[in-house]
């Protein structure tokens, strides 16, 4: 999908090709464009800690009809608002309740609106910064007291760094953190949200696994593999994940339902407050909330249908392209390695 500015600049959005700018709403994706992107200073700045983007460039001009508002994902993630005689907003990787680091995204009127809805199943109903935060930070701090090191397993953007601040503010722990962890985490801090944490190798991680420590790695990096040489190296150690999709799986290591997505109940709040005329769901549970919507007489229809629309349709405001959103560290779907 791109958009024809007033000013003749196409922007497309995502991994759209043939465009001038390329607009990323936020750092999970793995194939974006060295030059010529149209994102946060944030977002930018967090591409570069990915490998072969430290290069990356944003197109830092503003547009007349374009807007960029928070979208309360990760760090300087975005929603786009396309505003012409027909209004567009794209949310991208949404959330409207508070984060541990971000703050909550408002929803923003239009006449079509384009919606993750990754979550957007009656299943998934996420617990408060509060309750979760207090969960996770009990359990963590009875494990130390019996004696036990944490190893979580965490995308090692946006993840990661709500986990350290839980870590820091509900169990009152200062964990240690990888060094792909660690690159993401200063860019936090270089934007004001603190981060208190030791990198792997350094003398405070050492001191630090003198006694019962808490240590967060890449999701994918929490493995029977992996799980075999931490209890060689430290003996008692217990493993835990912390992923959206432990709100309906049972997985093989302990699982928190942490995510930086909405929920089904913030989806549909989200379209009510929107009042948009047609609605269009993208990702995970598309087909079911598209469903949900209709039943409760919205002009909604999945990405799919949009599309076969949009070919059937002759010129016009919206130039049919492929809208995709191919994620280094995603949470799109379960990872069946780790499900029960």
């Amino acid at each position: 999908m791109k958009i024809a500015t007033s000013s003749g600049t196409t922007i497309g959005i995502e991994a759209s090709a043939d465009a001038d700018l390329v607009y990323v709403s936020h750092a999970h994706s793995d194939h974006v464009r060295k030059k010529n992107l149209f994102t946060s200073e944030e977002t930018l700045h967090l591409l570069r800690c990915g490998d072969g983007l430290q290069e990356a460039e944003r197109h830092a001009v503003s547009f007349d009809d374009v807007e960029l508002h928070p979208a309360g994902h990760i760090l300087g993630s975005t929603q786009l608002r396309f505003n012409n005689s027909h209004s567009l907003v794209y949310t991208g990787d949404m959330k409207l309740r508070e984060g541990f680091t971000t703050k909550a995204a408002e929803a923003l009127l239009c006449d079509e609106l384009h919606i993750d809805c990754t979550f957007g199943h009656p299943e998934f109903n996420f617990k408060t910064r509060e309750e979760l935060g207090d969960k996770i930070g009990r359990w963590t701090k009875t494990r130390l007291m019996t004696g036990q090191n944490v190893v979580f397993g965490a995308y090692s953007t946006g993840k990661a760094q709500e986990l350290v601040h839980i870590l820091n503010e509900f169990a009152h722990v200062t964990p240690i953190v990888d060094p792909v962890i660690e690159r993401r985490c200063a860019v936090y801090e270089r934007f004001g949200i603190k981060q208190e944490r030791a990198v792997l190798g350094s003398p405070d991680a050492v001191e630090l696994q003198r006694g019962p420590f808490v240590h967060i790695i890449p999701f994918n990096h929490v493995n029977p593999h992996s799980e075999k040489w931490f209890l060689v190296q430290h003996k008692r150690v217990t493993f835990a994940l912390v992923t959206g999709w432990a709100a309906r799986f049972q997985y093989r290591y302990h699982a928190f339902p942490l995510s930086d997505h909405a929920d089904f109940s913030e989806i549909l709040s989200y379209v009510q407050q929107s009042g948009a005329k047609r609605i269009v769901c993208h990702y995970g549970h598309a087909d079911v909330m598209a469903k949900e919507l209709k039943n409760r007489g919205y002009n909604a229809m999945t990405e799919t249908e949009w599309k076969k629309l949009q070919k059937s349709k002759e010129g016009g405001m919206m130039q049919q392209m492929t809208l995709t959103a191919t994620m280094t560290e995603q949470e799109r779907t379960p990872d069946p390695e780790f499900i029960r």
